[in-house]
């Protein structure tokens, strides 16, 4: 089956999911997409500084994602990807018809 940044659902894809609400069950960060339920494991990293781990990274063609839970439910809501010509997007998730809304663009120095 397709894969989601990087995560195979061989692996931790839970098929014909109906509900996010199953995911919410386990310890790790998660997500909801086009009926599929991800779950992508522990958070690794602390990207708010607050001490708990609230992120993992990933990659998107080659380029650096790091997928984040801002409120602590463990469902990712914020995608932050890094290109390799130094530009940053960062997008929240967001109600139809998109999923994914870039909230803030910049570039590296």
């Amino acid at each position: 089956m397709e894969d989601w940044f990087g995560f195979d659902s061989a692996d931790g894809g839970i098929a014909d999911a109906e509900s996010p609400a199953a995911a919410q069950a386990g310890d790790g960060l998660w997500i909801y997409d086009d009926g599929q339920l991800w779950d992508l494991g522990p958070a690794e990293l602390d990207a708010d500084a607050d001490g708990v781990p609230d992120s993992i990274t990933s990659d998107v063609s080659g380029d650096p994602v790091i997928l984040t839970d801002t409120d602590g439910d463990g469902q990712v809501d914020r995608m932050t990807r890094l290109d390799q010509s130094g530009g940053v997007t960062v997008s929240d998730e967001c109600d139809e018809p998109l999923p994914w809304r870039p909230t803030s663009l910049g570039r590296l120095p």
